[in-house]
């Protein structure tokens, strides 16, 4: 199977869990001996998972990304921000997909808005 490459684009949890420190400690994998890599990597992955735990201690832990309550837009929200990580042809059907969501959304508003006398 052919991996494509992609530019990285941290999450909005990437951001909130991971540090310069850590960012600093994963260039240095390469460059070591491939006896020490294993343990290094998992010293770090341990450091990360850490850090996702101090997160979700503290008093209001949020990754909100939306301002809005309403579910479809939190959908639409949800599926362009998932674009940034599909291949093309992914990122196409992604479109597809909102677009129908956003066809049915506008077909049933259509259908429940009162008739204006």
């Amino acid at each position: 199977m052919e991996q494509e490459q992609y530019d990285y684009t941290p999450t909005t949890f990437d951001i909130e869990t991971q540090s310069r420190n850590i960012q600093i400690l994963k260039t240095i994998i390469p460059y070591m001996d491939s006896a020490r890599q294993k343990n290094f990597a998992l010293m770090i992955k341990f450091l990360e998972l850490q850090n996702v735990a101090s997160f979700f201690q503290a008093d209001a832990p949020s990754l909100s990304m939306c301002a809005t309550d309403d579910p479809s837009e939190k959908r639409m929200q949800l599926f362009h921000d998932i674009k940034k990580f599909c291949t093309p042809a992914e990122q196409d059907s992604i479109d597809m997909i909102m677009t129908a969501m956003q066809m049915f959304s506008s077909y049933d508003t259509f259908l429940h808005t009162p008739a204006s006398e």
